[in-house]
C-alpha cells in the first residue's frame, strides 16, 4: 500500500500524518475544501491536493481513484444547512462516511483507518460520543478492512486541547473548563502517528478498535501543572468554569467569537468524562514505548521553537 488518501489533511492529526507519510516515500492525495490551506504540503514530492468535500459523493469518489488505502480524520462540531434542511454534525459525518465507504467499494479500496477519541462507547450519554460510537460501528460492519484508532489528550502544537493546556501553563491564573478533576490519558502526536502508520499494512489490525496512549493518566489540573514544570513556570492558580454555565452561554459565545451556530455546544459535548482507555491491545501489536506526558510536552515545545 503506497498510494494513500488522507481525508482531514488540513487538520492537526491529518497534517502531521501526511507529512510523515510523505517523508517515508508514500504517495499521498489530500481531499480539501480549501486547497490553499495545504500549500506547504503541496510543495512536497508525491503530494497531490484534490479540491472537494467529504459530504459530496462525487468528489469523494474522484479522490478515491487509484489509491490503496484511506485515512479519515474528521471531526465536525457544527450543524450545516443542506438546501432548506439543517443537518446535525453527526448526521453530516455519517453521510460523509457513507460516501467514503461507497467510494471505496466502487474503486476496490479495502483499507480504511479512522481516528476518533477515547471515551467512545455504546452507553455514551452525549451526542458527540454517542454519535461517534455509531460511526465506528458503521465502518467496522462495512465489510471493508477497517481499523479505528482512539487517542486521548494529543500532545503537540496545533492540537486545540493541548494548545489550551500549554497557554494556561504559562499564566498566573488558569481558566479551566470543568472541575479540573477529570482524568485523561495523553499521547504525543508522534506516537499517535506511529500507531496510525503501524496498523496500515497489518492484517491483524483489520476489524479492530484500538485505544492508544502513554502510561500517564492525569487530571486536567495536573496536565497544566506538569506542562508548567516543563516550561519552567510556576503552577498557576486555577479558576474552574462549570460546564453547565458554558453550555447555557454557548449561543452568546458563538456570536462573540463568530463561531458557526452549534459549534461551541458540540465542542463541549465530549467533555466532563474521564478519558483513560486501555492501550494494552495496541502495545502487543506495536511495542514501541510511548513518550511520557512531560517528555511529549518537552518535545512539542522544542519542535515549535526549532521551526
Amino acid at each position: 500500500m503506497k498510494r494513500i488518501l488522507v481525508i482531514g489533511a488540513s487538520g492537526f492529526i491529518g497534517g502531521y500524518l501526511t507529512n510523515q507519510l510523505l517523508a517515508e516515500g508514500y504517495t499521498v492525495r489530500c481531499l480539501a475544501r480549501s486547497p490553499d490551506k495545504l500549500k506547504e504540503l503541496a510543495q512536497h514530492d508525491g503530494c497531490e491536493i484534490v479540491k472537494g468535500d467529504f459530504t459530496d459523493s462525487e468528489s469523494v469518489q474522484h479522490a478515491l481513484e487509484s489509491v490503496d488505502a484511506v485515512y479519515v480524520s474528521i471531526h465536525t462540531l457544527a450543524p450545516q444547512h443542506k438546501g432548506t434542511a439543517e443537518q446535525g454534525f453527526m448526521e453530516i459525518e455519517m453521510n460523509a462516511l457513507n460516501n467514503i465507504v461507497e467510494g471505496c467499494r466502487m474503486h476496490g479500496v479495502h483499507r480504511i483507518i479512522y481516528v476518533t477519541s477515547l471515551g467512545i462507547s455504546a452507553d455514551a450519554k452525549d451526542t458527540w460520543t454517542g454519535g461517534r460510537w455509531k460511526t465506528q460501528q458503521y465502518l467496522l460492519n462495512s465489510g471493508l478492512d477497517v481499523t479505528v484508532i482512539q487517542p486521548g489528550m494529543i500532545v503537540g502544537i496545533g492540537g486545540q486541547g493541548f494548545n489550551m493546556v500549554l497557554a494556561n501553563a504559562q499564566k498566573s491564573i488558569a481558566f479551566v473548563i470543568g472541575n479540573g478533576r477529570n482524568k485523561f490519558r495523553s499521547i504525543a502526536i508522534d506516537d499517535l502517528v506511529y500507531n496510525l502508520k503501524g496498523v496500515l499494512q497489518e492484517p491483524k489490525a483489520y476489524g479492530q478498535c484500538y485505544e492508544v496512549g502513554s502510561d500517564d493518566i492525569l487530571t486536567g489540573d495536573q496536565l497544566i501543572d506538569e506542562a508548567a514544570d516543563v516550561v519552567g513556570h510556576a503552577h498557576p492558580r486555577k479558576v474552574h468554569i462549570p460546564l453547565g454555565l458554558l453550555r447555557f452561554a454557548a449561543p452568546l459565545i458563538e456570536r462573540i467569537t463568530r463561531s458557526p451556530k452549534g459549534a461551541i455546544k458540540g465542542a463541549l459535548g465530549g467533555l466532563g468524562e474521564d478519558l483513560t482507555g486501555d492501550p494494552s491491545a495496541i502495545r502487543k501489536l506495536l511495542p514501541r514505548k510511548p513518550l511520557s506526558y512531560k517528555q511529549a510536552v518537552a518535545q512539542a515545545v522544542k519542535n515549535y521553537q526549532n521551526k
